[in-house]
């Protein structure tokens, strides 16, 4: 647990090179990476395990190394990886052989495929005002490590039958009892409002958590849980050691509470406690935020700047921007309206002031893009916050793609004479335009947008074409940092 996960896997890659040499396997299970949780990342994703693993090193971080706990869904997809590749398999399979067999857990399964040909399976549900909506299944398979097993509450009680017996279940060892204490053991701190929110601990005792457990207290008894959300489902695991108590609770509400309640209401009653009015108080606490949330969208709305324009038609803001780790977000015109797309979110954007546009959605709440022009007046990004304990994040403008055949693009070759005195030579090579000027080497122009060509490697210089009242080409200007050359096309 304590060796680093480079030891492991060569190929792992953090923001930081110090970081990328002293995360330990340990530091992965107890959300101790310095990341915050960047989910936009993967949820909705479409990429494999593998390119989720390959971008952890274009994240940044919010916090030092090992100074808090931010809990990190991909740091728990990384020692599933890592779980797997050292097996020569995947974590899935690990999995399969070394808990759901010997637990008898022959229902689980890991993606919703294989729940849904389950006859007996839960379907998800949202809800939006006073209203509960079916919605659609959520695939997280690439994520998986970080929760993706489906079961029933029957099969999941085998699991804490285990994590009460020492890590034996009807006599076999599922788990070594070192091991398990080891899991249960507090290894960091857990600051701020997730515990109140969440209901962990209604004793006022510290929060920690250990390897994969959250432990707290339930009335002055140790207790030990986890929860989980994704679309439609949510879930809570938990159990008192001491008294020999486990509870599990599944619900089929997107980011219900009810869990936590239910929870401590069996918690009550099977220590023969007096039962306190937990849903109220959930209702009470949720109630509160509700307000809060209005008061900052009331609060967000009074930094609007009124009476401001965008600086720029619509259609200059539509195309592709990229982010190494986020991947690319794509901007469509339609009407008076942006849409922002982004995996499988689709959100209508109004103007909002200057070059800012806003909308919202119902499953995410309010989104708020900012584009940017750079020196020549062209929209060259936009910033957008992904992650909520970072500023905006960036993502650059796609270079649009290219539309020339290679017999259009041959209608570009030529000898071109700048300011009637320095010769260069444009030519076709496969399905790329290469420029010669003698004295320097050949440069690859890479299309930019209309008829202008960037070269490749060379920042703020590119090639812009010019076509005659015919249509043909008859020359282009160089444009420089140091100015604008324009040049005829030798026929």
């Amino acid at each position: 647990l304590d060796k680093p996960v480079l030891d492991y896997l060569p190929g792992f890659r953090m923001h930081d090179d110090y970081v990328t040499r002293h995360l330990t396997v340990r530091d992965l299970l107890c959300h101790r990476s310095g990341l915050p949780r960047h989910d936009a990342v993967w949820y909705g994703s479409e990429d494999s395990r593998e390119e989720l693993f390959q971008k952890l090193r274009y994240l940044a971080p919010n916090r030092g190394f090992r100074e808090v706990f931010q809990y990190q869904n991909l740091m728990y997809m990384t020692a599933g990886y890592l779980a797997g590749q050292l097996a020569h398999s995947s974590w899935e399979e690990r999995v399969k052989t070394r808990i759901f067999q010997p637990l008898e857990m022959n229902r689980a399964n890991f993606s919703i495929g294989a729940m849904q040909k389950d006859p007996d399976h839960a379907k998800p549900y949202n809800k939006e005002g006073d209203q509960v909506k079916r919605m659609d299944f959520r695939n997280i398979d690439a994520i998986g490590p970080a929760g993706s097993v489906n079961a029933s509450v029957e099969e999941m009680c085998h699991w804490l039958i285990a994590q009460l017996n020492g890590g034996k279940y009807e006599g076999a060892e599922i788990v070594s009892a070192a091991s398990l204490a080891e899991s249960h053991t507090p290894v960091i701190p857990v600051a701020g409002p997730l515990s109140g929110y969440l209901a962990f601990d209604n004793n006022g005792s510290p929060i920690t958590y250990g390897l994969g457990w959250f432990i707290s207290t339930h009335k002055g008894r140790p207790a030990i849980q986890h929860g989980g959300n994704i679309d439609g489902f949510s879930a809570m695991v938990a159990f008192l050691p001491q008294d020999s108590v486990g509870v599990v609770v599944l619900t089929n509400l997107n980011g219900t509470m009810l869990p936590a309640v239910i929870r401590n209401y069996i918690f009550d009653k099977m220590l023969g406690e007096t039962v306190r009015d937990w849903n109220g108080e959930m209702l009470a606490m949720i109630r509160k935020m509700e307000e809060q949330q209005e008061g900052q969208e009331e609060e967000e709305d009074l930094k609007r700047v009124k009476g401001t324009q965008p600086s720029h038609k619509l259609a200059a803001y539509g195309g592709t921007y990229s982010h190494p780790a986020y991947g690319d977000i794509t901007i469509s015109p339609k009407g008076d309206s942006l849409y922002f797309s982004y995996h499988t979110l689709e959100v209508a954007l109004g103007h909002y002031h200057y070059d800012v546009f806003a909308g919202k959605s119902p499953l995410i709440g309010p989104v708020k893009v900012a584009f940017h022009t750079n020196i020549d007046g062209d929209v060259s990004r936009l910033s957008t916050v992904m992650e909520p304990a970072l500023d905006a994040i960036i993502f650059e403008r796609k270079a649009e793609e290219e539309a020339f055949t290679e017999a259009e693009l041959d209608a570009f070759t030529g000898e071109y004479l700048i300011m009637g005195a320095q010769k260069l030579t444009v030519s076709r090579k496969g399905g790329e335009l290469q420029m010669t000027v003698p004295g320097q080497p050949t440069y690859t122009l890479e299309y930019y947008k209309g008829l202008e060509f960037k070269l490749k490697g060379l920042n703020g210089y590119s090639a812009l074409f010019q076509k005659a009242g015919s249509g043909k080409v008859s020359g282009l200007v160089m444009i420089q940092p140091n100015g604008q050359f324009k040049g005829e096309k030798v026929e």
